[in-house]
């Protein structure tokens, strides 16, 4: 029977096995790194999973939520999503016309190039958008927040994750 002090995850199985027969290589510091990593995966399934049934993929997902943060009427330039969202110019494109053909954002009118146009949150993509977040929030909810023994730990948790990601930020600007 397993000691209900140690989680019962692959990451925990792994980490014990490292620990036995790597143990130089069992720092705090991988094992920080392996469990961030799975959680994104399964988080990553998760709101897979709960973007079917909108008909989005996460890819689609996370450009309408970039169009959505930003003032109405939810528009932003290619290069500025590309930034909100790294994917690469020609991999935005290819969603931005998947999300154009389904009437989820629009494309105004503007001078030079397509790489200027405007992309524009459409009501379509608004109602899509909010509804889907809905219902990955929800689902993530129970696995984040519920995980935690107080609020203030999810407050924490936030925060050290944040100092992490700016490290991480700023590093990949070189």
């Amino acid at each position: 029977m397993q000691d209900k002090s140690e989680p019962d995850h692959p990451i925990a199985t792994l980490l014990a096995r490292v620990g036995e027969n790597w143990p130089e290589a069992a720092t705090p510091e991988m094992a920080l790194s392996l469990l961030v990593q799975r959680l994104a995966r399964l988080l990553q399934e998760l709101a897979t999973d709960c973007l079917a049934p909108f008909g989005l993929s996460v890819t689609e997902f996370e450009v309408l939520a970039a169009l959505r943060t930003h003032p109405a009427p939810h528009r932003l330039t290619p290069s500025r999503l590309y930034e909100a969202t790294l994917l690469s110019s020609g991999g935005l494109t290819k969603v931005l016309k998947g999300l154009e053909a389904e009437g989820l954002v629009g494309r105004p009118a503007a001078d030079g190039d397509g790489r200027s146009r405007p992309v524009e949150l459409t009501e379509a993509g608004r109602e899509r958008v909010e509804a889907a977040m809905a219902a990955v929030q929800a689902a993530e909810a129970p696995l984040l927040v519920g995980a935690m023994a107080a609020p203030a730990d999810a407050d924490r948790l936030q925060s050290l994750l944040g100092r992490a990601l700016a490290v991480a930020e700023a590093r990949r600007r070189g």
